[in-house]
């Protein structure tokens, strides 16, 4: 079969990656690590073309339209980037060891030692049934014209294939290879052990919330009522929280981790969660669940839309919609339908694989939509929440029966309800892109955001146990600066609780009252004493800290809300001489009811500080009396102030009195700006965000570090013309270059259509043969190679070789040949 086809490549340090123009004829990530040969092809009616050998032998004839300047320089870019692939060949051999598809080529009745959960206690559905055998025989010959596992080329037919519902064994298999968790586990070789070992024996918040849910994760099925299912399942799910500790755990990972245990190993289980953790379903595991909410206004947007007298009745009756649904999303469908079923969605949605950063594969939409449509009659006549999950339980619940049984046609009576179900959701809901879900998220992400925020900031004011007399508004201010100055702090902060230290301490007070103020940009430091943009000492900046020591009654090191609020209504709700009194306190370090020299000394200096901005220079005279009388009446053998002296100098000072009787209180204002408010908002999703961020560039910056000079990319004529000596040689028989890109995120992107849509792609003519032969030609040994823990992404090295070169041409062919 020759089939011509128009596509687009390219080229990274790791992958050579082509998807065809309609996204759909053919597309393929192909790891340079895999390739044996490379060879010049002079050919009468394409002057450039490159033969690639793959390691499974299957032939990719590569014709690209273009300048000669240009084809030269990506020869001299591939083949350099071979080059530096070589030394990460020899963990391949191994690593194909464990991919299913290898030993079902060989001997497709062998038993095979690594897998899931089902290959000791069974897999769900009945074998004969399900057709595990006949579909297994279609897969063998397609990996047997198309490649499989690192080297797999995607045509038509496999879609059809992922559908009809995958062999159980090879199940887990191409899950990974789907979501590109295969690419990450072969670059990331050995980190799920060393997670394991490095962590063994340490506790958490999230191994303790995990130990809660072990024994409520698929309970129906036999290997998670036995101890080896439950050790399994915990060793991923703690690894996983020692992986990314900023998510940890949150209830229903363990849902999706225990069913795909039952096709997956643990590590090829635990980095597709982390796929789907990061790339396809991001935010939906965070605390927040925001990515799940903002799916669901998706969601409840098509219902509008598509079923708007379906939508219309659920909003007469005040039928939410997310009742249902969220707990869908969450799992996957895994706990709504039977497990059977629940597969069967789990192999489209893999199928489909991230498009975009904060992407979910429109399965779900399409399965929700259509749910909705083919229970549309019934669901016209709910009137609350309870008839509206009834029915959809009850819809569950039978659909492996048939959905036409009256009909006279068998082959008819044959289809069942979960078949309909899948016709409705790729037919009537086609329409539904994944560019429309972008711009949807897009449009309603900050009103996610912000009842996200409402909804958490109203349940942690009415979980105050004392509000210390503030009116509701005043609460409100107080949390969102509380929470204001946290977010802003912890960039600067180790701390990942969600109390207050003490220089996040200074922020929000600043926030809130004009002295405690401090420019942090102009505040330097000497012998740990702050100074101001001038050099000037800043006397009496210890207050604030007396005011955070008194403020964290429980001595834990950190301010919570409460303890804020009840920290400020001592202060402004008290009268004229429990503000003397708290002073008193504040500057008695001792606490042994005497103010001595130096904490008299420390006092004056304090209301230096809180007075520094007043413009009069009455305060000046005041503090200056305070010193020269309070050493008046202290006593005059130990030089020592008690607490009815201090009240008697106080009160014997105009300027202090009045301070003290409100001067003090009213110094404390919750006024917030209308641009304040908005800063609070979407502070998990920014954490996020910056977690990532910090994360990239941690990485990126340890790759410059180490990074060595290995290849020239000429970047004029002149230079192409001196190494046309070395271009014939251009055959390089690299038995094995195979390498993989330093970066797992890369592996994420393995739906190659996620790739293509660059302006600077490489337009090209490719050819495909496959060579089927029962012998796989392998007696070359592989090259030693050093393991790299480097984790940089596909699309950063396409984003910086693509800079370097790139064919604007618009003539382009490809031509398959299977």
């Amino acid at each position: 079969m020759k089939e011509s086809l128009n596509g687009k490549l390219q080229l990274s340090e790791g992958y050579l990656a082509f998807v065809a123009d309609d996204a759909k004829s053919c597309n393929f990530v192909l790891p340079l690590y895999t390739v044996r040969r490379v060879e010049r092809i002079n050919s009468g009616t394409h002057n450039f073309a490159l033969s690639i050998l793959n390691w499974h032998q299957m032939k990719l004839i590569l014709q690209i339209n273009g300048h000669k300047v240009t084809f030269e320089k990506f020869c001299n870019t591939i083949r350099d980037n071979l080059k530096n692939q070589v030394r990460y060949m020899k963990n391949l051999r191994s690593f194909l060891s464990t991919c299913f598809s290898e030993a079902l080529l060989v001997d497709p009745k062998k038993d095979i030692s690594t897998g899931g959960l089902g290959l000791i206690f069974g897999f769900p559905g009945d074998v004969k049934k399900l057709r595990d055998r006949y579909k297994t025989k279609l897969w063998i010959e397609y990996l047997q014209t198309n490649g499989r596992n690192l080297t797999l080329v995607k045509v038509p037919y496999f879609s059809k294939l992922v559908r009809v519902g995958l062999p159980n064994k090879l199940r887990g298999e191409i899950w990974e290879l789907c979501s590109g968790a295969i690419f990450l586990r072969f670059v990331n070789d050995g980190m799920y052990e060393k997670l394991q070992k490095d962590n063994a024996g340490k506790v958490s918040l999230s191994t303790e919330e995990i130990e809660k849910d072990l024994n409520r994760s698929l309970p129906e099925y036999p290997a998670y009522q036995t101890k080896e299912g439950i050790n399994t399942l915990r060793r991923v799910l703690t690894a996983y929280s020692w992986k990314d500790p900023e998510l940890g755990y949150c209830q229903a990972m363990n849902i999706v981790a225990s069913a795909i245990l039952i096709y997956m190993s643990e590590e090829q289980a635990f980095w597709t969660l982390s796929v789907l953790c990061d790339r396809l379903i991001p935010g939906y595991y965070s605390t927040s669940m925001y990515g799940a909410i903002l799916d669901q206004i998706i969601f409840e947007h098509y219902v509008q839309n598509k079923m708007p007298l379906l939508y219309e009745h659920f909003q007469n009756v005040d039928v939410q919609l997310s009742v249902a649904c969220l707990p869908w999303f969450l799992s996957l469908y895994i706990n709504s339908m039977p497990l059977l079923f629940a597969f069967r969605v789990l192999d489209c949605f893999f199928m489909e694989g991230p498009r975009v950063l904060f992407q979910i594969g429109l399965k779900i939409f399409l399965i929700n939509s259509a749910i909705l449509k083919i229970n549309g009659d019934e669901l016209l006549t709910i009137t609350d929440d309870g008839q509206f999950i009834h029915v959809l339980k009850k819809y569950f619940s039978t659909l492996d029966q048939p959905a036409h049984p009256n009909n006279k046609n068998q082959k008819i009576r044959e289809i069942t309800k979960f078949n309909e179900l899948m016709m409705v959701a790729f037919k009537e809901f086609s329409n539904i892109t994944t560019e429309s879900v972008i711009e949807l998220r897009k449009t309603h992400q900050f009103k996610v955001i912000h009842n996200i925020e409402s909804f958490t900031k109203r349940g942690q004011i009415r979980n105050l146990k004392d509000t210390s007399k503030f009116s509701k508004n005043d609460i409100s201010i107080i949390y969102d600066k509380f929470y204001n100055a946290q977010f802003y702090g912890k960039q600067k902060s180790v701390r990942n609780d969600s109390r207050m230290d003490l220089n996040t301490f200074y922020r929000f007070l600043g926030s809130i009252s004009s002295w405690a103020k401090l420019d942090d940009e102009n505040l330097t430091k000497e012998n740990g004493s702050p100074r101001d943009n001038q050099g000037r000492r800043l006397v009496g900046y210890e207050f604030i800290h007396k005011l955070f020591i008194h403020f964290d009654q429980s001595q834990s090191g950190g301010l919570t809300l409460q303890d804020v609020i009840c920290g400020l209504g001592k202060i402004i709700f008290g009268d004229l001489m429990s503000r003397i009194e708290l002073f008193f306190n504040l500057h008695d370090s001792d606490l042994d009811g005497y103010l001595f020299k130096e904490e008299i000394l420390q006092m004056s200096e304090s209301f230096l500080f809180i007075f520094r901005n007043r413009h009069d220079d009455g305060h000046l005279g005041s503090v200056s009396n305070f010193i020269r009388n309070a050493f008046e009446y202290t006593d005059s053998h130990n030089l020592r102030m008690s607490l009815p002296s201090f009240r008697m100098v106080v009160l014997a000072d105009g300027y202090l009195e009045e301070f003290f009787d409100s001067g003090f209180a009213s110094s404390f204002q919750f006024i917030e700006p209308t641009e304040e408010r908005s800063k609070g908002l979407g502070r998990e999703i920014f954490n996020a965000l910056m977690s990532d961020g910090m994360r990239l560039a941690e990485k990126f910056g340890k790759r410059i570090n180490h990074a060595k000079p290995k290849s020239h990319i000429p970047s004029s004529p002149d230079q192409n013309n001196s190494s046309n000596s070395n271009r014939n040689d251009m055959t390089s028989h690299v038995q094995s270059l195979e390498s993989s890109n330093n970066n797992a995120e890369s592996s994420n992107y393995n739906d190659s259509s996620s790739l293509m849509p660059r302006n600077n792609s490489q337009d090209s003519f490719i050819s495909v043969e496959s060579q089927k032969s029962s012998k796989m030609q392998r007696n070359e040994s592989p090259v030693s190679f050093g393991s790299d823990e480097e984790d940089d992404g596909l699309m950063q090295e396409v984003d910086r070789l693509l800079s370097e070169f790139s064919i604007d041409e618009n003539g382009k062919k490809l031509t398959l040949f299977l």
